[in-house]
């Protein structure tokens, strides 16, 4: 019959197949298996992680090379900078000090010149003060303001006549001022005074606040003589 024959046949293909055992495992065994694959895995893992550190070690390492190397190019040109600012300091310093000297001297220039100028006005009074009919005159009378109420007067009287004698006598001065729309008058102290060839007189005169001068009058006398035998005038305002 057709299934007798089948069984045959599958009986004799089991025959002649060859014999294979397969032991079988227990659970120690996949547990082993398991710790082992486990412990395979962590070896990975670690390794991975090794590696992932040494990478991002030496990249940490050349970016913080990469700072330092400018922070020192930095560092270097702070330095420069610093030096060349010293410099500048240094030149400024110089450069004060030498303006300083060059205001000095040509503040201390321009005194000398206007003491030269003075003296040659005043050698150019006597020069020009030829009145030889008269024992004294004056050659120049100024009023100049010096603020605060305060004026100055500058007086060169030049003898005429009898050089060789001194000249003895005294200098009066007034001025004449207006105060509050009134005109006022105030008389200076008489002034003693002795002289050959000529004499600089100078003085200050205060005045009330908001007082104008009008008027400045020089007056010279003889000591046994009460008229005036020069006198000067000067306008001011």
């Amino acid at each position: 019959m057709p299934i007798k024959r089948f069984y045959r046949l599958q009986r004799a293909r089991l025959m002649a197949a060859p014999l294979s055992l397969q032991p079988v495992i227990g659970w120690r065994g996949r547990l082993l298996r398991i710790a082992a694959l486990f412990c395979m895995a962590m070896s990975f893992l670690g390794f991975g992680a090794y590696v992932g550190y040494q990478y991002a070690l030496n990249r940490n390492a050349a970016y913080l090379a990469e700072k330092m190397q400018r922070l020192a190019s930095q560092t270097e040109q702070l330095g420069a900078g610093q030096a060349k600012l010293q410099l500048l300091e240094q030149q400024i310093k110089v450069g004060q000090g030498e303006r300083d000297g060059l205001v000095q001297a040509l503040s201390t220039a321009q005194s000398e010149l206007a003491a030269k100028q003075e003296a040659l006005s005043f050698f150019e009074s006597l020069l020009q003060s030829n009145d030889r009919n008269r024992a004294v005159s004056f050659s120049a009378c100024e009023l100049q303001s010096v603020g605060g109420g305060r004026w100055r007067y500058r007086l060169l009287l030049v003898q005429g006549t009898d050089r060789s004698t001194e000249f003895a006598g005294r200098l009066q001065a007034s001025v004449q001022y207006q105060e509050h729309g009134k005109r006022q008058n105030m008389q200076i102290e008489p002034l003693p005074v002795k002289f050959s060839h000529y004499l600089r007189q100078e003085g200050e005169l205060t005045l009330p606040s908001g007082a104008l001068p009008q008027l400045f009058e020089a007056r010279i006398f003889t000591d046994n003589n009460k008229q005036a035998v020069a006198s000067c005038q000067k306008k001011g305002g």
